[in-house]
């Protein structure tokens, strides 16, 4: 390998090792969420909050990464989300 590619391949490492650091900083927040939730007997799923966070997406991205596969990221991270919070 080139030291270029290696030179990058370090930073995406550090950059992944920074996404899993946020998805798990973000899961703590949906489980108190869902502790709320729970104790308030409010609905887990709020369609009209997923339509925000969706919408918000496609106004924030700026590329080069196309919407719909931030979209599709995201989905899952709400459909993790919601079975989190059912727990």
């Amino acid at each position: 390998m080139t030291p270029e590619i290696e030179i990058l391949r370090q930073k995406l490492d550090s950059i992944e090792d920074n996404l899993i650091a946020l998805l798990n900083e973000r899961a703590k927040y949906v489980l108190e969420i869902g502790k709320i939730k729970r104790e308030k007997g409010l609905p887990i799923v709020d369609l009209k909050r997923e339509e925000t966070i969706l919408n918000r997406i496609k106004q924030k991205n700026s590329g080069p990464i196309s919407n719909d596969f931030l979209i599709n990221i995201f989905r899952k991270i709400i459909d993790e989300s919601v079975r989190m919070e059912n727990f």
